[in-house]
């Protein structure tokens, strides 16, 4: 994969949620990110990292999808989650860090996540 692309789940903000919206109603063999990070800083798997995502419209080919629980146009990321998200962001050792508004015309993830956030750019 050459890049990572970060999300907010918006009101969609458990797995289980998730899970419903992307297998049962729009019937995908399973949650479009590879990684959700709870506002607790746990780690939940979505599709495997050998899957392609369906997480950003023509970028799910080479990228990974990581997505931060919450609705982040209102609330603020967790400090665990930016932690989380930091240590993840190293470990898959991937230097293309992009935002999903990078790519469409919507706020995600969140007009509360800054690109600062991130420190490994």
């Amino acid at each position: 994969m050459k890049k990572i692309i970060i999300h907010h789940s918006g009101n969609h903000n458990t797995k289980e949620l998730i899970y419903f919206l992307h297998v049962d109603k729009y019937k995908w063999e399973n949650i479009g990110y590879h990684f959700l990070i709870t506002k607790k800083g746990k780690i939940e798997k979505g599709r495997n990292i050998t899957q392609e995502g369906a997480h950003c419209l023509g970028q799910n080919k080479d990228s990974i999808g990581i997505c931060l629980l919450g609705n982040l146009d209102y609330e603020q990321p967790s400090k665990e989650q930016l932690i989380t998200l930091n240590k993840l962001i190293k470990e898959l050792n991937i230097k293309d860090i992009k935002l999903h508004r990078d790519y469409c015309d919507k706020t995600c993830p969140g007009k509360n996540f800054k690109r600062k956030m991130i420190d490994v750019i």
